[in-house]
């Protein structure tokens, strides 16, 4: 299997419209090296067979963090990726305590 053809099959085992990129990563078995799982990615970006969206941090100690989100491209994509997000921010806002 192509590193590409795993990162389609992540969204396809976990019937998911949209992903973290880093569990799109971390859901291929095995592992791939993370520089080919990033050239198979902006592969699929160039395709247009996946869509990425980058959030913004929304905090100062996440700004190095990989936020990421991943859909294939659908009618629903953009709702699937604003709700993910959301679900995302909505638990870390809930536990999260910056002192």
């Amino acid at each position: 299997m192509t590193a590409e053809e795993a990162i389609v099959d992540v969204f396809e085992q976990r019937s998911a419209a949209a992903l973290f990129v880093t569990e799109v990563q971390y859901g291929i078995v095995p592992q791939r090296d993370p520089a080919e799982f990033s050239a198979a990615l902006a592969r699929l970006v160039e395709r247009g067979e996946i869509i990425i969206v980058t959030k913004p941090a929304p905090d100062v100690h996440l700004e190095d963090a990989d936020l990421r989100i991943a859909a294939r491209p659908a009618p629903d994509a953009e709702t699937a990726i604003e709700a993910t997000w959301n679900g995302w921010l909505r638990d870390f806002l809930s536990t999260h305590r910056c002192s």
